[in-house]
């Protein structure tokens, strides 16, 4: 631990951008805070260090990482929870102006001031995109500790690298489920599913699509639909491999019926499904994907489910 009075402007800079590598370079959140709580109290001479995350439907703050000298104590401070209403008690700013607050032992509640012994705690709200994700908390377990306005910053900076990590790790979880959850509603609803650049080139097949026209992602991927499936009507008509005339096939407004249409699978056969598109937008509204849903059919008015078993239109398409 850095004594006090040395806390040099490099070493601090140093730390800071080391840092800022590790959440880049890491990819386990709980590693990322692991090495954030050990890090700090050497920065700003105090010897204990927590993280604890905000549960968004609890309300709750629950400790996530803490490092400390006490082993107990520690493993006390593993199964701390302030609510929410209790971090604001602490000090109104925390949570409504989202800046750092130094409690004292008074105002702070006994699950914190008797069980583990806090005397003064700096709180540092962790923010991303203006939302609080958690708090991080910093004491001395030898005895009263304050800290200098360049110490607090000190901590601040540390604290947005946390809340970045913490925000990236949320942001891929949520990916996951959102594409977990159209696998599943692919599934469930379709034969198969296309990811297409808004030029109409192939991103991906998900593999009921592998399976129905047997090819894979690798090896169509990048080429025009129209070409690489022989995409046509049941007259014959291609459809253009143009970007715009696709749209007007494929996402015609006030259509009522998906359009039916052929596609050429690997061993040269046919297979006619209803084709719906959508665009996927970015925040400016441009198109960045778009998603083709195909359904098999047999042509004379039904369409087959997921595992292949003819279901009349007039049933999917009735109301609940």
């Amino acid at each position: 631990m850095l004594p006090d009075g040395e806390l040099g402007d490099q070493k601090v800079l140093a730390a800071l951008l080391g840092i800022s590598e590790m959440v880049a370079g890491l990819t386990d959140l709980e590693e990322v805070l692991g090495a954030i709580v050990r890090i700090t109290p050497q920065l700003v001479g105090v010897d204990r260090c927590a993280i604890l995350l905000l549960d968004p439907h609890r309300r709750e703050f629950r400790t996530a990482q803490v490092f400390g000298p006490d082993r107990e104590r520690n493993a006390t401070f593993q199964r701390l929870v302030l609510r929410e209403e209790e971090v604001r008690a602490l000090a109104h700013r925390i949570l409504e102006q989202k800046l750092p607050a130094l409690v004292r032992a008074g105002s702070l509640p006994p699950s914190m001031a008797d069980t583990l012994g806090m005397r003064t705690v700096l709180i540092v709200p962790l923010v991303c995109r203006d939302e609080v994700l958690g708090i991080m908390t910093l004491d001395h377990t030898q005895g009263l500790r304050l800290f200098t306005s360049k110490e607090i910053n000190v901590v601040m900076g540390v604290a947005q690298q946390a809340a970045i990590a913490i925000e990236n790790f949320r942001l891929k979880s949520i990916a996951a489920r959102t594409r977990e959850t159209l696998r599943v509603a692919s599934e469930i609803l379709a034969a198969g599913l296309i990811t297409l650049t808004g030029e109409y080139r192939i991103l991906s097949l998900d593999p009921m699509a592998e399976s129905l026209l047997q090819w894979t992602t690798s090896e169509v991927q990048g080429k025009g639909f129209s070409q690489t499936f022989t995409v046509t009507d049941r007259e014959g008509v291609r459809l253009p491999d143009v970007a715009e005339a696709a749209d007007l096939v494929l996402r015609s407004v006030g259509r009522r019926d998906p359009p039916v249409l052929y596609f050429r699978r690997k061993d040269g056969s046919r297979v006619l499904c209803e084709v719906r598109a959508a665009p996927v937008r970015d925040d400016l509204g441009e198109v960045v994907e778009i998603v083709c849903v195909l359904r098999r059919t047999t042509g004379d008015g039904e369409v087959e489910g997921p595992v292949g078993t003819p279901v009349a239109r007039r049933v999917l398409n009735a109301a609940p």
